[in-house]
């Protein structure tokens, strides 16, 4: 997990680089650059750009938005003793947490899909919702598609766009009754979110196909759990419904528009592509104290930029969840100076965004490791791994001490990940989920503010 540093420069009228925001709202929009200063008469250069979507502390006095929550159960047999009886005190621990007002159901599947809860108000009915979930028995094999299915339409009973709409998928198995390939599963995913409905998932132990799980999570811009010990469902159920909890916005829309002269190349660690200088990311929601960072390469082409101008403008539109308050937008302007001196234009580069790109970047190079590991390949994995961990250590050298152990806790993942491979078998189950799991969580970029 990429950490969250408080910066200590000072925003100040001149000030090159940082953006300045205001907090008339739920949420905050900040930017940044790696090169506040760039060589007016220099060659092309790279200008990293890094912008954050802060949520800001949710009062308590202040009203909630309701949640409808289809819990989606995996009782297949292989769920048998242990990890059912983690799963439904999970699930007990959920029922217990749900205000009055929230909507709650309950899907169980294994060859057959069931729903033991429809949705319906929590109101006074914890007990007997409780009560329900202790009797649930295992058995059978595993219909996932008709269960997640199953999910969306118990919250269509009661779907609302002042509600937060999520289906939290658990399983420890792979697909095999109804349609159980990747791309079927996305399309599933995708058609949810359509209809403004989020799918989290919960991977339990290493049987599970952690892709397919990945892309249902994906879709929707929800959160993907791989949870190697059985122990930690609580846990896991606990930091999901907190955070749905503490929704301040959702159906977030950030813009980046670059003018002539400067051409974005890509966001570190994300898929979405540019066209005409212009390229948006999509975030379903964010929870307070919650930061959604995007980390940004663009090329500046001095001799064509227009000196003086934005090097890029940056449009977030929203809904605020907490003012309810629709269709709110900011914009922020990215500014930089410009120098004839090219010392000084490196010596004031700011290097905390040097570290925080050299992380997200290892994001990328670890999509190309795992492909390389699942293709069979072993020897080109290994020399993939070999050479981010050479880019990290040289970006750790350079890096302020606060960014030092993130970048050292990259080396030592890709160390473990490199020392799991097998010459036959590629990358072991745990080991793969394992990093898996990591790639998703820093490409999700949801990071706690701090």
């Amino acid at each position: 997990m990429i950490r969250k540093i408080n910066y200590l420069i000072p925003v100040v009228a001149g000030v090159f680089g940082l953006s300045q925001f205001a907090a008339a709202h739920s949420v905050e929009l900040k930017t940044r650059v790696d090169r506040p200063l760039i060589v007016k008469n220099g060659v092309e250069q790279k200008v990293i750009i890094k912008i954050d979507v802060a949520g800001l502390p949710i009062e308590k006095k202040l009203t909630r938005m309701p949640l409808n929550i289809a819990l989606v159960l995996d009782r297949s047999g292989s769920m048998t003793g242990k990890k059912l009886e983690q799963a439904k005190q999970a699930a007990e621990m959920l029922v217990d947490q749900l205000a009055a007002d929230d909507v709650f159901s309950l899907v169980m599947y294994d060859s057959d899909v069931d729903v033991l809860i429809a949705a319906q108000k929590v109101g006074n009915k914890r007990s007997t919702f409780k009560r329900a979930i202790r009797n649930i028995q295992a058995g059978g094999s595993t219909a996932l598609y008709h269960g997640v299915e199953t999910g969306g339409k118990q919250l269509a009973e009661y779907f609302g766009d002042e509600k937060i709409n999520r289906v939290i998928l658990l399983s420890d198995g792979i697909a095999n009754i109804g349609p159980s390939s990747n791309r079927d599963i996305s399309m599933l995913g995708q058609a949810l979110a359509k209809r403004q409905i989020s799918v989290s998932t919960v991977g339990l132990g290493d049987n599970y196909n952690e892709d397919l799980m990945t892309s249902l999570a994906e879709a929707s811009d929800a959160n993907y759990y791989y949870v190697a010990d059985v122990e930690e469902l609580p846990n896991v159920f606990e930091k999901e419904l907190g955070e749905l909890q503490s929704i301040v916005a959702r159906k977030i829309v950030v813009e980046i528009i670059c003018p002539k002269g400067v051409k974005p190349i890509r966001f570190y660690g994300r898929g979405e592509a540019f066209e005409n200088r212009r390229g948006s990311v999509k975030f379903g929601t964010l929870a307070g104290d919650q930061s959604r960072e995007l980390i940004l390469e663009a090329m500046v082409d001095p001799s064509v930029f227009e000196a003086g101008a934005p090097m890029a403008e940056v449009v977030m539109t929203f809904d605020d969840a907490v003012k309810n308050e629709n269709a709110q937008s900011m914009k922020r302007e990215v500014v930089v100076g410009y120098t004839d001196d090219k010392s000084l234009a490196e010596k004031t580069r700011d290097q905390d965004i040097v570290a925080v790109a050299a992380i997200y970047q290892n994001v990328d190079e670890s999509k190309k490791a795992l492909a390389l590991a699942d293709s069979g390949d072993v020897a080109k994995c290994r020399t993939q791994i070999f050479s981010q961990i050479g880019n990290l250590k040289k970006a750790k050298e350079a890096a302020p001490a606060a960014w030092a152990d993130a970048i050292q806790e990259e080396i030592t993942v890709l160390e473990k990940t490199e020392s799991t491979l097998d010459e036959s078998r590629g990358l072991e189950k745990s080991g793969r989920k394992s990093f898996q799991s990591r790639i998703y969580s820093q490409s999700n970029s949801k990071q706690a503010v701090k």
